[in-house]
């Protein structure tokens, strides 16, 4: 049988150990809460957006923007020479000669039908420009223009004749 004298050591070590454990979790929990890189001024989301892709990201508005929070760290583009980063509502495409633009939507859709930087389109050259129930979009070598029909509910792009051939 237990004496109350004897048990308080027992009871002295399980709140110690408690308080240790407690200590422990509460850590663990601040530790996981805190994004990876939190002092870097380049890390939207955890991920990473640094040059021009991420000039252009900050100018439509970070993670609260249009584009969302990224989904990729920048990425080399299949030609080698231009640079991408990929978020949730789109993708802003980075190449020397034409810059930093987004690509989301339907617009962005049929642009990769059309094989993406790698078609015959090329690298964005603007951003989607709306007036109306119309927007288009500039690529290197033509555009892409997109219409909306909200009494027929349907939508439609049609491309622009190639500049560059």
């Amino acid at each position: 049988m237990t004496t109350a004298t004897s048990a308080r050591p027992r009871r002295d070590r399980i709140a110690a150990s408690l308080s240790a454990l407690t200590l422990t979790v509460g850590a663990l929990i601040a530790a996981a809460a805190t994004p990876a890189h939190a002092d870097d001024p380049h890390t939207y989301c955890g991920l990473k957006v640094v040059g021009a892709i991420e000039e252009r990201y900050v100018q439509m508005g970070g993670p609260t923007g249009q584009l969302g929070c990224p989904l990729t760290e920048e990425l080399a583009n299949p030609d080698g020479v231009g640079r991408r980063t990929q978020f949730k509502n789109g993708t802003i495409y980075w190449h020397p000669r034409t810059g930093a633009w987004p690509v989301w939507g339907d617009i962005g859709a049929r642009w990769c039908q059309e094989g993406c930087e790698r078609g015959w389109l090329g690298y964005p050259t603007s951003a989607e420009l709306r007036v109306g129930n119309e927007a288009h979009q500039n690529f290197r070598c033509g555009t892409i223009y997109w219409q909306a029909w909200p009494e027929r509910g349907t939508m439609m792009t049609r491309l622009s004749e190639n500049r560059c051939s």
